[in-house]
């Protein structure tokens, strides 16, 4: 038994076997040149300067004692000049310690030296560097600060090598593969090697030395380095035989790209703590929690209010990470999860904003205003469920269960979800503080009843199908008798409600397609019919009632009359004079303005009758879907602003108490853009063909295609 325990330990023990290989080509030796996979190209071509021709995120070139003039393999070169000289660069971006490649070429008595110089490294929290030992260049990852202990190192044997030539190192590594790759002019080998935990971005690069160097091992003068290229691939993914794309795809692919990362880098410079504001003013850079001036505050407010605020914002970055590969844009999204968690109130919920103090977060709101509407709720729970998914961290799930726990408790009685919930009191309440009253506004219903299917696919509890049943009679219940519409708002009788000066007790046509859509859900999930008649009805009251099929904003109830409101006063919009006034305040964009909602209706109808398809994700369908994705992403190309590569509106929201020339931290152009990027990449192998939730935070939580299966026969219930 003894025995047989030390041959098992010296097995784990003993270093893997390396395989040889030989490079392809001769990319590995030419001069540096940008592809749509480099992220640092230095040619070092440049007397005056040793700056990168081209960086990802940020070219200039730090350090010391180097010169610039020195004959390279192809030009020029950067050559130390004194001892412990060295180039530093921002990492970011410019360096993906999850899959990547380096290639340099590199001359001088390094080659003969006894003592061990390290070439090139990447410092994050880990390292991964290279380092040149008396006849071995090895591949190494370390942790921390620490130059004496290694996490994995991968050796080439190279021998004696002229000091006199230029020598090209190829390296790579792959987290996912477990495997690192190490050569000396086109001949190396590779084998499995053990990677860090840590999945934050390196953010500084040495070239031509390593942090640790003043230890000992400090480069001395006359070493050269020349056309260093770092690219975003494994080398056998690099070196794999290319798709061939449509001529107007391989043209526009490297834009997109490149578009979709201007903007995701803006944006992550603005992120704080974890967190945005909603809106941006241009060029000032003013944060808004929403579209008006009196919402202006300053960088310490953090924003999850609206259905756009800090958790959608930073979709974008996880979607751009699995998409793009760009390890930046990872550690911007998990800053949003981590703040996410801190935010997180003991008993599940969190508030429509937050304050950051030297003493922490601090909630914008009290416990008896905890909002219910505008995916406050939802869209954490979402948010932490994607990152659940991708890095398999059972802290974002604990922290959903508990979101979820409370959503259901939240609920009123009659199946509807209030504006809020008062927890000190218990009880959900409308806008006008009074308990038990729903709310349709802002996605209320439509965000319970997705939450809810959410939590039953997470949790298999039948508590949350039988909450989606409730909801679904109370949508049944408060839509309108003579005029089967649905209000923004209600009483606790289900009486359309005052909110907002500018929000009155009547029928709308917002409530009207937020529940007209929330039933098309009930009935994918359900087939119940009840569901599908209450959107007929509806359609029918508008072929009689709307010659057009548009409707105003609002309709007051029994008069069938168009009205809007301003300071809780009705003006009726077949009076001239009453329209004239409003056209003098500001009460929103498009509250005097018609609408189409036949049409909409009708097609809602249709919908429901047929479960939408998830898309397929092979490369044949993501080659011929290009196309359609190509015209989308090419017109958000095309508006995206110059400076910014953000979208911006010059009258945000087009009303008179508008923040102004300003743009939205979340933008769904982006989202095309990213979509385009991942079907095209898709197209030509480079990533993985599975279905990610096309950057839609339900969709990425929980892209199962068995989305409306929630066993509704099953889980009966006390509803229905």
């Amino acid at each position: 038994m003894v025995l047989m325990t030390l041959l098992l330990l010296m097995a784990i023990c003993l270093p893997a076997v390396a395989e040889p290989f030989e490079l392809e080509g001769d990319w590995w030796r030419g001069p540096a040149e940008r592809t749509r996979h480099t992220t640092l190209v230095c040619s070092f071509d440049d007397a005056e300067t040793h700056d990168a021709d081209f960086a990802r995120e940020f070219a200039g070139a730090g350090g010391f004692g180097m010169d610039a003039t020195g004959e390279g393999a192809h030009g020029l070169c950067a050559m130390v000049a004194e001892v412990g000289g060295h180039l530093n660069f921002r990492g970011g971006s410019n360096f993906q310690p999850f899959h990547g490649t380096l290639r340099m070429l590199v001359r001088g008595e390094v080659w003969a030296d006894e003592t061990p110089r390290w070439l090139f490294e990447a410092r994050g929290n880990d390292r991964i560097g290279i380092l040149r030992s008396p006849g071995t260049l090895s591949l190494v990852f370390s942790p921390g600060r620490s130059t004496s202990s290694v996490i994995a190192q991968l050796d080439v044997e190279v021998g004696e090598v002229s000091t006199d030539d230029w020598h090209s190192i190829v390296a790579s590594w792959d987290r996912d593969a477990g495997t690192g790759w190490i050569a000396l002019d086109g001949a190396g080998v590779s084998a499995p090697m053990e990677f860090s935990q840590d999945d934050r971005p390196a953010f500084a690069l040495y070239v031509a030395g390593g942090f640790g160097g003043r230890t000992g091992g400090l480069n001395l003068p006359g070493l050269a380095i020349d056309d260093l290229v770092l690219y975003d691939l494994s080398l056998p993914a690099l070196q794999a035989e290319t798709v061939a794309l449509a001529e107007e795809d391989e043209q526009f692919l490297p834009l997109a790209e490149e578009g979709a990362r201007k903007s995701l880098y803006f944006l992550a410079d603005l992120q704080r703590w974890g967190g945005w504001q909603c809106i941006y003013s241009w060029p000032t850079l003013l944060g808004s929690s929403a579209q008006g001036r009196e919402h202006v505050t300053d960088e310490y407010y953090i924003d999850n209010d609206k259905g756009n605020g800090s958790p959608r914002t930073a979709i974008n970055f996880l979607y751009g990470y699995e998409v793009l590969g760009d390890t930046r844009l990872l550690d911007v999204g998990m800053r949003t999860a981590e703040f996410l968690l801190a935010a997180q109130d003991e008993r599940g919920f969190w508030v429509h904003g937050y304050r950051m103090t030297v003493h922490g977060i601090e909630p914008a709101a009290s416990d008896r205003q905890i909002k219910l509407q505008d995916l406050v709720q939802a869209h954490p729970m979402f948010y932490l469920a994607y990152v659940y998914r991708l890095t398999g961290d059972e802290r974002y799930l604990d922290a959903v269960r508990r979101a979820g726990e409370w959503f259901v408790e939240a609920q009123n009685p009659n199946g509807s979800w209030s504006h809020h919930y008062d927890a000190e009191e218990g009880v959900g309440k409308n806008a006008r503080g009074e308990p038990l009253a729903g709310e349709i506004n802002d996605a209320t219903m439509n965000s319970g009843i997705d939450t809810m299917a959410f939590m039953y696919h997470m949790t298999g509890e039948a508590k949350y199908v039988e909450a989606m049943k409730r909801a679904g009679d109370w949508l049944l219940a408060a839509q309108g008798d003579e005029v089967p519409l649905w209000a923004m708002q209600y009483d606790p009788d289900d009486n359309p409600q005052w909110a907002r000066a500018f929000e009155p007790p009547a029928f709308s046509s917002a409530g009207t397609t937020q529940a007209i859509t929330a039933l098309r859900e009930m009935y994918r999930f359900s087939g119940d019919e009840r569901y599908l008649d209450a959107i007929r009805r509806s359609a029918e009251w508008m072929e009689q009632n709307l010659p057009d099929g548009k409707m105003y904003s609002h309709i007051e109830p029994g008069t069938g009359r168009p009205v809007a409101a301003w300071d809780r006063e009705i003006y009726y919009l077949d009076n001239p004079e009453h329209v004239a006034y409003l056209e003098t305040v500001p009460i929103g964009s498009g509250y005097t303005k018609r609408r189409e909602v036949l049409q909409w209706t009708r097609g809602k109808i249709e919908q429901a009758q047929t479960l939408p398809a998830w898309p397929e994700m092979s490369a044949e369908a993501a080659l011929e879907a290009l196309p359609g994705y190509r015209g989308q992403a090419q017109h958000a190309l095309e508006t995206q602003h110059p400076e910014t590569g953000m979208w911006m509106q010059e009258k945000y929201a087009n009303f008179m108490g508008s923040i102004g020339r300003a743009f939205g931290a979340y933008s769904p152009r982006l989202l095309l853009m990213l979509r385009y990027i991942e079907r095209a990449r898709i197209a030509l192998g480079e990533i993985e063909p599975v279905y990610r939730g096309d950057g839609q935070l339900e969709r990425a939580a929980y892209p199962g295609e068995d989305w409306y299966d929630v066993d509704w026969q099953e889980h009966i219930g006390t509803a229905g």
